[in-house]
């Protein structure tokens, strides 16, 4: 074998390589409908996630450090100023603080968390909601098809459980989901 055809093949198999990284990777934008509940009823709109940048694991870990230390208040602090994506839902367009992606056995669970409430409803919620800082659109991606599904807390709380997992609690039965969730790039 002679260095071209060793060349031309270590190049075959990096393109390769990188063609199935690619095929297999979380995605950066997302499209469907949000189906939310709201004070007023049920609302369904388009929805754009986008992700500009994926937080690594040790970021991840020290977030949830900085939220079973400080609370909430600090996890705001330590999130409000970064820009990893952003969120496009009907009119309203909100910034990204964090984008995770964890692999799952048929392709991966993304977080997206937004630094505020995802306004969906024409009433403000009441002084109690302001326990509830965070947006946060949690979704499920199929490796294979490019499709998927998931849910959406418009007003949710974090919290560290007994087992030192992120726990998400929604405001008042704000919560929503989403409809016809695929892939786009």
């Amino acid at each position: 074998m002679n260095a071209r055809t060793v060349f031309g093949t270590v190049i075959a198999l990096t393109l390769l390589a990188a063609l199935a990284t690619a095929a297999y990777s979380p995605g950066r934008e997302f499209t469907g409908t949000a189906v939310v509940n709201t004070t007023e009823g049920t609302r369904s709109m388009p929805l754009t996630l986008v992700a500009n940048r994926y937080a690594s694991e040790d970021e991840v870990k020290q977030l949830a450090e900085v939220l079973a230390s400080g609370g909430q208040s600090s996890l705001l602090g330590a999130i409000r100023y970064r820009n990893d994506g952003q969120l496009n839902l009907g009119a309203e367009v909100r910034p990204i603080s964090l984008v995770f992606a964890e692999e799952t056995r048929d392709g991966y669970r993304i977080l997206f968390l937004t630094a505020r409430r995802i306004d969906v409803s024409e009433k403000q919620l009441g002084q109690e909601s302001l326990e509830y800082p965070f947006g946060i659109a949690e979704i499920e991606i199929d490796s294979f098809s490019g499709r998927g599904e998931g849910s959406l807390h418009v007003a949710a709380a974090l919290e560290i459980d007994s087992s030192g997992n992120v726990e998400i609690i929604d405001y008042d039965g704000q919560d929503g989901y989403f409809r016809d969730l695929r892939k786009v790039r």
